[in-house]
């Protein structure tokens, strides 16, 4: 186990030795960290790869795990903990509540889970999960009857709970670095409690910081495409190219911007590898998206202070010995 930022907690059982390994997550990570029973399927090789992001009032892990099921039992509820957590699994999940009957959450939507209750978990796959913890005081005040809410209750196509998901898939550590957990847990909280049922004027912050982050990313791999603009991503998104616009004048920058920025780096990137020494610099910027050489040079000089063959000159001698 080692953690690669204050908030963060990451683990591989590939670091226990393999004949500890099923004790190891039956006590550690079962009672100890999650207070649960653990009974992985013994007709699969044990795998539990997971990272853990600390926010205030809450925790995400996501990670790949072998099929195993989890149930909460009376005994291990004496440390009275009352949080609710919300459990994706890529096989969906099969949720049993003594009193309460059997229910099911389909692949990639999430199973609602109250820890003050006996249950138990388990699915058909489980090679990608994700599960967010978090105190039930930070939703009460906005959602009627929360202990009344069915597991199986969260509709997938919600568009909602996609940008609850996206977002939560986005936290990583360097989307999640100390300084920005509260912010962080703020904009979850307004996802969790929309998601929940609240009305949609009492989480507006963090349907926005969702949204952003979504058309972020999606932007993260489509900037190579020359015609990308703000009128296809909001039509992707089905919101205004106004909303959009405003999205980003929140963080001080603009579309055309950020699309710029995420170009210029891709191009930076490519001109300090070695292995890439012999392309030419206008095949690296028609690529990246540029179409007009004439503004990649300018844009480029703008935002590094010097020309492409420079910094590409500068990389490729760093390290030689002076003549």
């Amino acid at each position: 186990m080692f953690s690669s930022a204050d908030n963060v907690v990451s683990f591989s059982l590939d670091d226990v030795p393999v004949q500890h390994r099923e004790a190891f997550i039956r006590d550690v990570c079962g009672r100890t960290q999650r207070r649960m029973e653990v009974s992985p399927n013994r007709d699969h090789t044990l795998k539990f790869d997971g990272t853990t992001v600390l926010l205030p009032d809450m925790m995400c892990t996501k990670g790949s795990v072998s099929l195993m099921a989890w149930e909460r039992t009376a005994e291990l509820m004496d440390d009275g903990n009352d949080d609710i957590m919300l459990s994706w699994n890529r096989g969906g999940s099969h949720v049993s509540m003594p009193g309460l009957g059997d229910f099911a959450a389909r692949p990639a939507v999430p199973a609602l889970l109250a820890l003050d209750r006996r249950f138990s978990v388990s699915t058909e796959d489980s090679t990608w999960s994700m599960a967010i913890q978090f105190k039930r005081s930070l939703v009460t005040p906005f959602v009627r009857n929360l202990d009344d809410i069915r597991p199986d209750y969260i509709d997938g196509s919600n568009p909602v709970h996609r940008l609850l998901f996206s977002y939560l898939s986005s936290l990583s550590p360097d989307t999640a670095p100390p300084a920005l957990t509260a912010l962080i847990s703020r904009h979850v909280t307004d996802l969790l409690v929309l998601a929940l049922g609240a009305r949609h004027d009492t989480a507006s912050s963090g349907v926005r910081a969702a949204r952003l982050a979504a058309i972020k990313q999606h932007l993260s791999t489509a900037f190579h495409e020359p015609g990308l603009n703000v009128d296809q991503v909001a039509r992707k998104f089905a919101i205004s190219t106004r909303y959009i616009r405003q999205l980003f004048a929140a963080e001080n920058t603009s579309f055309s911007d950020y699309l710029t920025e995420l170009r210029l780096a891709y191009v930076h990137s490519c001109l300090i590898d070695r292995r890439q020494v012999l392309r030419r610099i206008a095949d690296i910027a028609f690529e990246a998206g540029f179409v007009e050489p004439s503004t990649f040079y300018r844009q480029f000089r703008l935002r590094y202070g010097t020309a492409p063959n420079d910094v590409r000159h500068l990389a490729m001698t760093a390290g030689l010995p002076e003549k």
